[in-house]
């Protein structure tokens, strides 16, 4: 799993373009809620992040989740079909804030990831399950 959030200047002025790449595995069972028009579907994303100690050599992980959203109008929703609980997804899309008022009337806020595209990705062999092996079958004697 690899987190990598790109800025890069746009090509006319200073303008900074918010890309953001994360590759995941969903973490909850995605919500989808329906409008007049569009839907949205909402879901966390586990991401992980390895550094490695210069003076120990000693290599650490840390997981985070990331809340993902993604829109799309009620005439194509085949893009919400690749999301599902477990799956190792790559999500292209943009940070974004997110603010609300509790129900306690405190401000809240968050980063969301807006996803413009969640592609399912093959697992590297390393984290497939292994296959169990025919055991033989005793002989009666």
């Amino acid at each position: 799993m690899e987190a990598n959030n790109t800025n890069r200047t746009a090509n006319r002025g200073n303008n900074l373009v918010n890309n953001t790449v994360v590759r995941g595995f969903i973490a909850t069972e995605p919500a989808i809620h329906n409008f007049a028009e569009a839907s949205v579907i909402r879901f966390a994303l586990a991401v992980r992040t390895k550094s490695t100690s210069k003076k120990s050599g000693e290599t650490t992980s840390q997981s985070s989740l990331i809340t993902v959203e993604k829109w799309a109008k009620n005439t194509n929703l085949t893009s919400f079909d690749a999301i599902k609980k477990g799956r190792l997804v790559e999500v292209k899309g943009t940070l974004k804030p997110n603010e609300w008022k509790a129900a306690d009337g405190s401000h809240r806020s968050r980063i969301i990831l807006g996803a413009r595209s969640v592609k399912e990705v093959a697992r590297p062999a390393s984290q497939m399950e292994p296959k169990a092996e025919a055991q033989p079958e005793a002989v009666a004697s």
